[in-house]
């Protein structure tokens, strides 16, 4: 059974390594996350700087909970804005400039943004594998258990002549 959790655990931590977008959230030890993210549409030109020189992202801002940086619900509105990765800044952008952005540089933007597959249902889906697999096994054992008979003890009876 200990072998078991152990597995399980050693690969969903795998598979998080291997998910995961950033070399910042492999090396980070967080459990679980609340609270703005941001998913990327479009990188701007260098041009589009900050004062400080920084350059920016544009996506879709929203509200997201997480259990090892796999997304489970995502909550709040989403809105198109912009994002500075050194400050990990998220400004969002009024429909004025979300429609200088689009005529700028001919994106076709659509009027509600969507998240990616993975930020959608994709955590959902690894959470249920998850319990499934647990389910599973508990399943399994219980039938195992169940299947499996006590040896009978060999007779002892004499045969004298």
């Amino acid at each position: 059974m200990k072998k078991f959790y152990l597995t399980l655990c050693a690969a969903f931590v795998l598979a998080l390594g291997l998910l995961t977008e950033s070399a910042e959230a492999r090396r980070a030890t967080i459990l679980y996350g609340n609270g703005p993210e941001f998913q990327k549409i479009y990188d701007l030109p260098d041009s589009v700087t900050l004062e400080n020189g920084h350059t920016l992202q544009f996506g879709v801002g929203f509200e997201q909970f997480s259990l090892f940086y796999v997304p489970i619900w995502n909550y709040g509105e989403r809105q198109y804005a912009v994002y500075d990765a050194a400050d990990k800044t998220i400004y969002t952008l009024d429909d004025e400039d979300i429609d200088g952005f689009a005529t700028e540089y001919g994106w076709d933007l659509p009027k509600d943004p969507k998240l990616s597959f993975w930020n959608r249902i994709g955590g959902k889906l690894i959470l249920l594998l998850v319990i499934a697999a647990i389910g599973g096994y508990y399943w399994w054992k219980q039938n195992q258990d169940d299947t499996t008979e006590e040896p009978v003890p060999a007779s002892t009876a004499d045969t004298e002549e």
